[in-house]
């Protein structure tokens, strides 16, 4: 089964208009085969190494079916490609789609 795309809290028509807080929170839903110990890794694309960012968390037990949250701090105006991939505990990797959004103050 695919992944879906993630999503970002605030986003509308893709875009983000950032309300002078500093963060955004970014949500991988559930997935087929979700289970504990699951490494899920965010991509955070902006086109320039500076402000891009990757982070990856492992699912944790009370995430199995609900969902994993990723917080981007200080996220800069521009264009972004937000994926994440998911390595099973056998070691294979699965992407997402890519969620491209303007992220503006």
């Amino acid at each position: 089964m695919p992944l879906a795309a993630p999503s970002v809290d605030g986003a509308v028509n893709g875009t983000v208009v950032l309300d002078g807080s500093s963060r955004l929170t970014v949500r991988v839903g559930p997935y087929p085969r979700m289970t504990q110990g699951d490494e899920v890794q965010l991509r955070w694309d902006t086109g320039v190494l500076r402000t891009s960012l990757i982070d990856r968390r492992a699912v944790r037990a009370d995430e199995v079916g609900g969902g994993t949250v990723f917080t981007v701090g200080e996220p800069a105006p521009g264009t972004v490609r937000v994926s994440y991939l998911v390595r099973d505990p056998d070691g294979g990797w699965r992407s997402s789609p890519a969620l491209t959004l303007t992220i503006r103050r």
